[in-house]
């Protein structure tokens, strides 16, 4: 007997039950949670939720969530036009969204001056709850998450910390330091 026989067959398997969940990023989830809704507002993220309204006119932020405000400095009732960083990547998939209504997922990766680079990752929903003479919504939700990767300096004071805790670890260890620069020479190789 082989080992698929003794699997049960299932039309509906397609992964251990233990992976079976909803999409757990949080653009995606907040996507699936606007979709079952009819494209009424999220609700379950507001700390990390811009409402925009006029996405073809002015694009005017009306309500920011806490920590995007906290984190990015966007605030209720900026307007989004010349701007730079994450109120431009608003601003795009503003239009975006003014050409077709629909759900605009977006990514980008950002230089802030005196911090690390901060990845972005979010979705835009056109919101149902108004629409003008030529289908455009009147209002635009945005449920946003960052992760902030580690400047060079921090990068390099942690791959000395490892380094050395891997000594202290191991002190009789001929083994080389694996984040040395010379290691790395190595490895390239």
């Amino acid at each position: 007997m082989s080992r698929d026989a003794e699997l049960p067959v299932d039309p509906r398997f397609e992964l251990p039950p233990q992976f079976i969940v909803a999409d757990r990023r949080l653009a995606g989830a907040a996507h699936d949670l606007w979709r079952r809704s009819g494209g009424l507002r999220v609700a379950d993220y507001a700390d990390h939720s811009l409402i925009v309204a006029d996405p073809a006119g002015a694009a005017t932020i009306v309500s920011a969530g806490a920590a995007l405000e906290a984190t990015f400095g966007l605030s209720a009732g900026m307007p989004l036009d010349g701007l730079t960083g994450l109120a431009a990547e608003v601003r795009a998939a503003c239009d975006l969204i003014v050409f077709d209504p629909q759900p605009v997922p977006f990514e980008a990766s950002l230089a802030a001056p005196g911090r690390a680079c901060v990845l972005v990752r979010g979705v835009a929903l056109p919101l149902s709850d108004g629409f003008d003479a030529s289908g455009i919504p009147h209002q635009v939700q945005f449920v946003i998450n960052w992760r902030e990767l580690l400047d060079r300096a921090a990068t390099t004071r942690l791959r000395r910390e490892i380094g050395a805790a891997l000594r202290l670890a191991r002190p009789d260890s001929t083994k080389s330091d694996p984040f040395s620069p010379k290691s790395a020479r190595k490895s390239l190789r």
